[in-house]
This record gives C-alpha cells, structure tokens and sequence, in this order.
C-alpha cells in the first residue's frame, strides 16, 4: 500500500480463539482461508526502549512484536533511539497466533503516518476449523526462558 491510501481496519469474518492442549490460546477461523488472504491488519503501539524493558517484566513480553527498522520520521515521533531494543505491541488476534516450525501464515508491517499497521496474511490455503499459525523466529523459545528466569 501506498502513504497515499487510507488502511482500513479490518478482520476476515469468523475469527475466533479457541484454548488448546499445548500452546494455549489460539486463532481459528469459521470458514476456509485461501492463500494470500489477508487474515487481520490492525493498528500497533510502539514502545521505545526503556517502555520495552518495563514490558518485558511483564505478560507483555510475551505478545511483544521485534521491530528491526523504522523510518526516521517514526523514530522521531515515538522518541525511539534504538529499534532494536524497541518493540510494538499489535492491537488485534494476530497477538494470538501460535508458533509454528510450518506456519499457515505470516505477518508483515508497515508504517503510514503516525501509525504502524501489522498485516496477518495467509501463505497458503487453511482449511476451517484450523489453527492460524506463525513462526516466531530462531531463537524466541531460548530467549523467552533466559528473560523468564
């Protein structure tokens, strides 16, 4: 999407979380989701570094999304001086979404404005009734129980 478009809020109908045995809570979807799908886009909050450290003392750490890079213009706005010690936290299911060593779907961001938006879409077909899932990234797992402790 362009700066120029306005990004509408949105989610597929027929979302829901659902507990399961091994990963707790997550997201499932009432009818078949085809490749390429956009599943969710929803609004993010930015948290700068030492908002980041403060979160990671809490359940929040465990919804935290990485940021790598940002524009200048965000940097700016959110007074971040370090993306890389810095986080956003999504409003919406895709915070939800398990990990995956073979996800169905993936997420991807982009900023417009004063806003970051994240975009769950699905990479391939996922059939009703199955867990939407992502993958977390090398490492999270060993990183989770080093902060935990």
């Amino acid at each position: 999407m362009s700066n120029k478009e306005i990004y509408k809020l949105d989610r597929k109908k027929g979302i829901y979380l659902k507990q399961t045995v091994a990963k707790g809570r997550g997201v499932f979807c009432v009818s078949d989701i085809e490749e390429g799908e956009i599943i969710e886009m929803s609004p993010a909050i930015l948290l700068d570094e030492a908002e980041t450290a403060h979160a990671d003392k809490t359940i929040l750490y465990d919804y935290k999304f990485k940021i790598s890079t940002l524009s200048n213009s965000q940097r700016a706005l959110f007074h971040v001086k370090g993306p890389k010690k810095s986080c956003c936290i999504v409003m919406g299911v895709t915070s939800f979404c398990n990990h995956s060593e073979n996800p169905n779907a993936d997420i991807f961001w982009e900023e417009d404005g004063g806003s970051i938006y994240h975009f769950l879409e699905a990479t391939r077909r996922i059939p009703k009734n199955t867990e939407i899932c992502t993958n977390y990234g090398r490492g999270w797992f060993a990183k989770r129980k080093q902060v935990r402790k």
